[in-house]
């Protein structure tokens, strides 16, 4: 039986301590990683189900887990500091992610993030926060946060990253416009950035999301 998700231990910090699961390489063999980001509600090992439509060889995927299953507690539109320090706690997990792969000798150039709902805000707001080459971003069902991302500009720095945003048009929890506005940030800081809106997916996953995150691992072999 998998770990439950606990409460927070720490009202600083509050996903301190939540485990980070693993699948696919060990970090004895492992030259390409994917952090691995659940939605609301979700588990860190029910997202891993989803390696099964992704797996490569020599590749780990790490994923964190929320405390109480949830990144951050208000809209992703909403005004970011409501969301802290819930927001600043779970991009250090990300970033004790990025640690494991880095003591298993994987640089981030070849650690893919892979978010879906708020796990593609949480992998979006890592890479843009900390800029720098990443081996790619896929983000489902996701965005930026903050209520005006048109305030969100900035200089290069991600190097030509690869960056796909998918959603449905139709999806009740994020909003199209945001998941279009996001790719652009993303290509003005320097990414290869793209979004993809598809009609009568809703808050879902579909068979061309699958085959994009794929083709992003791909690129790492």
């Amino acid at each position: 039986m998998s770990p439950r998700p606990t409460a927070p231990r720490s009202a600083t910090d509050p996903h301190e301590g939540q485990e980070i699961a693993t699948a696919g390489a060990p970090p004895q063999v492992a030259d390409a990683a994917v952090v691995v980001l659940h939605g609301r509600g979700s588990k860190a090992r029910h997202a891993l189900t989803l390696v099964d439509e992704f797996l490569h060889r020599g590749v780990m995927y790490l994923a964190p887990q929320a405390a109480g299953s949830s990144w951050y507690p208000a809209p992703a539109a909403g005004p970011i500091e409501r969301n802290e320090p819930w927001l600043s706690s779970a991009l250090g997990r990300v970033s004790a992610a990025l640690d494991i792969a880095a003591d298993a000798g994987v640089p981030p150039e070849r650690v893919v993030f892979f978010g879906f709902s708020q796990g593609a805000c949480l992998a979006a707001e890592f890479a843009v926060r900390n800029p720098r080459r990443y081996g790619g971003l896929v983000a489902l069902s996701g965005s930026l946060l903050g209520p005006d991302l048109g305030s969100r500009t900035g200089d290069g720095g991600l190097g030509g990253t690869p960056v796909f945003f998918g959603s449905g048009r139709d999806d009740p929890r994020v909003d199209a416009d945001r998941v279009e506005a996001s790719a652009r940030i993303f290509a003005g800081r320097g990414a290869d950035a793209t979004s993809r809106l598809y009609e009568g997916l809703g808050h879902a996953i579909n068979d061309d999301e699958v085959r994009v995150t794929n083709s992003f691992i791909e690129r790492l072999d």
